[in-house]
Parts: C-alpha cells; sequence; structure tokens
C-alpha cells in the first residue's frame, strides 16, 4: 500500500507531540494501521480546466507508485523554459481533474494563478478539503517515448494543490480528462502499459491467446469520472473506477449490509484533504463482473464525501484491479473495460 510523504510528516508531528504530552492514566488505544492512499479528488463547483490535448502513442514498462499498484507514467518537458527533466504522475481515473504539485511548478518554473474559494469546490479522502487552496498552471508539453512510438500532452491546465496525497516520488495525477481521449492498456502480469493504438493491439493479442474471452464491464460517467457496477455478497453497487486508489472503499450503509459479525481493524486512511479515520474488514464477494472470481479482500469502510459527490457505494481500486489485465476504452461511447 502506499504510504505517502505527507502521511509520514502527519504521523511524525503526532508522534513528537505525544512524546511532550503530560502522562495519562487512562487505557491506551491502539493506533490505527497505515491503509491505502486514495488519489480520487473530484471537482463539484466551478467551471471546469482546460483538459488539454492526448495524442499518440506509446507502450512502456508498468511503472508503479512506490509501495502500492497504481500505475506511474515519467514523461519528460518540452517547450520555452523546460529544463527537459522528468515528471512523473500517477494514473487516475478517479480523479475529475489532472494535479501537479508546487514543487514540480517550482522546478519547471510555471506560472500559477489562484482560485477563488468561492468559485471552486473538490472532495477528497481526508477531513481538510475546505482548507485547500488551489492554484492552476498550464503544463508545458509533456513526452512519453515507448516502442515505435511517442505520447504527447499537450496545453493542459492543471491544479497545483499543497498535499501530502501524492507518493513519493510522484509529482502529480494525470486525471479522467486526459485519460478519456486514448485507449489505455495496463498489464500487471507482463509489467506493460500503453497508450493509443498499442493498447488496442495489446489487447487484440491477449484475445488471441487467451481461451477465455474477456469479462467486458460496462461504465458511465459521473462529475466527471467513470463508474462501474460492483459485485458484491449484497448485490450490484455503482462504484467508483479508480486507478489511483489502492484499496477497496464502501460507504457505512454498504459496510453494515457486509459486515455483520466480522470484526473490523482501525485504519487511517491518507487523501488529498489529509488523514481520515475508517475501519479495515476482510470479506469475500467482491468482484469486478459477475464472470470473475471473488475472492476475499480487504475493505475499508469510510465515510468518505466523494461517495455522494460521484453518487456511488464504493471505490474500485488497485486491491482488483491488480488482479487483471484492463483494456480501458473511455474514448468510447459509451465506455467499457474489458478484464482478462
Amino acid at each position: 500500500m502506499a504510504v505517502t510523504q505527507g502521511l509520514t510528516r502527519l504521523l511524525a508531528r503526532a508522534a513528537a507531540v505525544a512524546a511532550v504530552a503530560p502522562v495519562s492514566l487512562m487505557p491506551v488505544m491502539p493506533a490505527p494501521a497505515l491503509a491505502s492512499a486514495v488519489a480520487a479528488l473530484i471537482q463539484v463547483k466551478g467551471d471546469p480546466l482546460r483538459a488539454g490535448l492526448l495524442q499518440g502513442s506509446a507502450s512502456v514498462p508498468l511503472e508503479r507508485a512506490v509501495d502500492g499498484d497504481t500505475p506511474v507514467l515519467t514523461f519528460s518537458t518540452a517547450g520555452v523554459g523546460s529544463s527537459g527533466e522528468p515528471a512523473r504522475f500517477l494514473v487516475d481515473t478517479g480523479a475529475s481533474n489532472t494535479l501537479v504539485s508546487p514543487a514540480l511548478v517550482r522546478r519547471l518554473a510555471l506560472i500559477s494563478a489562484p482560485i477563488p474559494p468561492e468559485e471552486f469546490g473538490l472532495v477528497g479522502a481526508g477531513k481538510d478539503c475546505a482548507d485547500l487552496r488551489p492554484q492552476r498552471a498550464t503544463l508545458p508539453t509533456l513526452r512519453l517515448s515507448g516502442g515505435a512510438g511517442l505520447l504527447e500532452i499537450r496545453g493542459a491546465e492543471a491544479l497545483v494543490l499543497q498535499t501530502g496525497g501524492l507518493p513519493e516520488g510522484v509529482d502529480g495525477v494525470l486525471g479522467a480528462p486526459l485519460l478519456r481521449q486514448l485507449p489505455l492498456w495496463v498489464d500487471p502480469q507482463a509489467g506493460r502499459l500503453a497508450l493509443g493504438s498499442p493498447a488496442v493491439v495489446a489487447a487484440q493479442r491477449q484475445a488471441a491467446v487467451d481461451p477465455t474471452p474477456p469479462a467486458v464491464v460496462p461504465l458511465r460517467w459521473s462529475a466527471g469520472v467513470p463508474l462501474l457496477p460492483l459485485t458484491t455478497s449484497a448485490g450490484s453497487v455503482p462504484a467508483l473506477a479508480d486507478t489511483g486508489a489502492e484499496g477497496l472503499f464502501v460507504t457505512p450503509v454498504l459496510g453494515r449490509r457486509l459486515t455483520a459479525g466480522v470484526a473490523p481493524s482501525p485504519v487511517l486512511i491518507s487523501g488529498f484533504c489529509g488523514l481520515q479515520r475508517a475501519q479495515r474488514f476482510s470479506l469475500p464477494g467482491f468482484s469486478l463482473s459477475p464472470s470473475l472470481p471473488a475472492p476475499a479482500v480487504e475493505a475499508i469502510v469510510t465515510a468518505d464525501p466523494i461517495f455522494a459527490s460521484v453518487g456511488a457505494e464504493a471505490i474500485v481500486g488497485q486491491a482488483l484491479l491488480r488482479h487483471h489485465r484492463q483494456l480501458w476504452r473511455l474514448d468510447q461511447q459509451p465506455p467499457i473495460l474489458q478484464l482478462w
């Protein structure tokens, strides 16, 4: 599971406070364990940022976030004033905007402008979304070379957020507005990721050698991000399809239906809006399609505002996705996800 630098700093600060706090005779409760990071971030107010243009194609080795399974792409930068140095982005279908850190803005000498709080609203994992003071910046051209192809992102606007929600060594998030422009192939077994025509070719090759046809999962758009029907022991529920989340997350209402008689363990969730307490359960019955196996997985029950903002009862991350080869066709209407 991804443990972010921001989470580490917050815990270190809490430990320092505890070290100087008066000794208490009250019973000491066990500290919550660290849980998955949630990179979902949903815009709920204001005009959308300029998505920019994702064009070309590339096939590259699959990079993952430190201590996690979230896909990461490393781009070179180009354009006036650019040093050409790399910039690393999470591939995050659960983010309704592209996002970068202030450190990347400084490193690339970009110009950012504040967004008036009354004109913009965000929700994400954590309790401090109201305290976020986002800015906006136009990114330089980002280039990714792989195979015989070249992928470019041009003219994209990004949110600039001071947040601990990014894994170590990651500079930002490629959100759904960019990812919906080209087919995306993620192959955890072979360790490959492709965008554009190589993604379709990779899926065709997989279909040619695999006697079992892929599961075809219907997707639909809500608040700028894709939802899928998640199979659970309590029936099918709408779930945010989030490549940027490490775990599987469910609402308290769904959690009560699924966890009767199951003992929880306390956990902390790290998101773009800080830390959030939750409960973790080991539960069977979750599957991305009725035709796929439903092994027991760790599910985290949390009162995350993302659920209400997109109309979902769950967030599906790498806890389920990493077991499958994936062809994301967010570029077509209606969108679909094929799984092997």
